[in-house]
């Protein structure tokens, strides 16, 4: 696109524009500005890249992450006049990169009483309130900012949630966001991922047993999950893996609030708020005849989606950014602008959690202080190179399996990996009194949990 045509799309963009904005050159000097943007961030009598403000200056000069850039909270936010505004970069011409144009538009970040204003479909009048709890959930897609209003919304009730979205999305971490926001965030959170209960055990471990009840069973008795549960939150992940018969008794509990334990006569009241969460399309599986119509209205009160980061690709370079920083510790690195766009070329079947794990390899991989495509696992660049990003639900074998000589995802380095990942679940289990406990510390789900200790024969 020629100069002249970007001058005119940088003042019809400002022109539209209902926040403050500017349009900079290759070399920082302001080329557009509406007035909103001159009256705040200009410093009076400058001239050049100069006329902004030391703050703005600052936060242009830090490294590159993408095309269209969303820094990390705490790099975006800049004080001026007393008020805290977001400052986004966007270029305005992709083939030119950073030699290009950008714009820059501040939007005021407002705080009343704890809460942090949102915009969620960027327009103006429509600013919604998440409590700092939920605005930490690291996302400013409008569908994201809408499930986080939702949650919020369930937090403040006892109603059941159904969090629906495929694996990796998140819907663990938003069901304890719900429960640490509700008045029942000082009872226990328990979660139960009811594809990995065997059917043998499932009535054991959902209401659990008295002493002496079966072979086997503990001289002591056991509390199963919902009692476990009372007054808390009940946590039932995977629940359209759940077999019939567990669907069964979840529904029979969930109406009477009462169950027995193996071996009792005795009814046992609760009272547990249900969270459940599936990446399955449940009324799929209803006429399949693989679950309960009654059992999902019992738990579809209030309902949730979660899109797959593709559909939100916007919010990965803020998600990277914050694994980035979790993985380096401290250190310098920082994403090329050629490893941002490969993040976001590439269909994230596994999506967040996968992401998660791709920036954990790469900072292993990484001997400079700049990520580059090659610092991620090999499948990444193939499917990029091939213009042929995995379709949703086709998981990549892991790096080493796609072996190149010429590439450095090495079985020796998986190897390393795996056995630093081993110690670490070592230490953590000498350190926690239950594996519950050492579930919490890892932040990783049960099922992950238990798929680690078999893998490394740490049962």
């Amino acid at each position: 696109m020629r100069p002249g045509m970007l001058n005119i799309l940088a003042r019809r963009l400002l022109a539209d524009l209902n926040y403050a904005g500017a349009v900079l050159g290759a070399g920082g000097e302001v080329l557009e500005v509406n007035d909103a943007f001159r009256a705040c961030f200009f410093d009076p009598g400058a001239n050049g890249p100069s006329a902004l403000c030391r703050e703005v200056q600052a936060f242009l000069q830090q490294p590159d992450t993408g095309i269209s850039r969303h820094a990390p909270a705490e790099a975006a936010v800049i004080h001026r006049k007393g008020k805290p505004y977001r400052l986004d970069v966007y270029y305005l011409d992709k083939s030119s990169g950073q030699d290009g144009l950008r714009l820059v538009i501040a939007t005021p970040v407002q705080r009343d009483s704890g809460l942090l204003d949102i915009d969620p479909d960027g327009s103006q009048g429509r600013t919604l309130k998440l409590s700092p709890r939920f605005a930490a959930l690291i996302g400013r897609d409008p569908s994201f900012v809408q499930a986080l209003m939702l949650a919020q919304r369930a937090a403040q009730t006892d109603l059941p949630v159904l969090i629906l979205g495929e694996s990796g999305t998140g819907k663990e971490i938003l069901a304890r966001t719900i429960h640490q926001a509700s008045r029942r965030q000082k009872k226990p959170f328990v979660d139960v991922n009811c594809a990995a209960v065997p059917d043998s055990l499932v009535e054991s471990e959902l209401f659990g047993y008295e002493k002496g009840a079966f072979t086997g069973a503990s001289t002591k008795g056991k509390a199963g999950y919902f009692e476990s549960a009372h007054q808390g939150t009940i946590f039932m992940d995977e629940i359209g893996d759940a077999a019939p018969q567990t669907q069964a008794k979840l529904l029979r509990v969930l109406e009477s609030g009462q169950f027995k334990r193996i071996g009792s006569n005795r009814n046992i009241s609760v009272d547990v708020r249900l969270i459940a969460a599936t990446n399955q399309e449940l009324n799929h599986r209803i006429a399949a005849g693989r679950f309960r119509a009654d059992l999902l209205y019992r738990i579809n009160t209030i309902s949730i989606r979660l899109l797959p980061l593709r559909e939100r690709i916007d919010d990965l370079p803020l998600l990277a950014e914050h694994f980035l920083k979790s993985a380096a510790r401290g250190g310098q690195l920082r994403f090329s602008r050629e490893a941002m766009e490969l993040l976001r070329s590439y269909a994230w079947p596994g999506n967040v959690r996968e992401l998660k794990g791709v920036v954990d390899y790469a900072v292993t991989m990484t001997t400079g202080k700049v990520m580059t495509p090659r610092s991620f696992p090999g499948f990444l660049r193939t499917a990029s190179a091939h213009n042929d990003p995995l379709a949703p639900g086709e998981r990549p074998p892991p790096p080493a399996t796609r072996h190149n000589d010429s590439e450095p995802d090495t079985d020796l380095l998986t190897t390393v990996l795996e056995r630093t990942e081993k110690r670490h679940i070592q230490k953590i289990l000498e350190k926690s009194h239950n594996r519950s406990e050492a579930i919490r510390r890892l932040g990783i789900s049960r099922r992950t949990f238990y798929a680690k200790i078999r893998q490394y024969g740490l049962e």
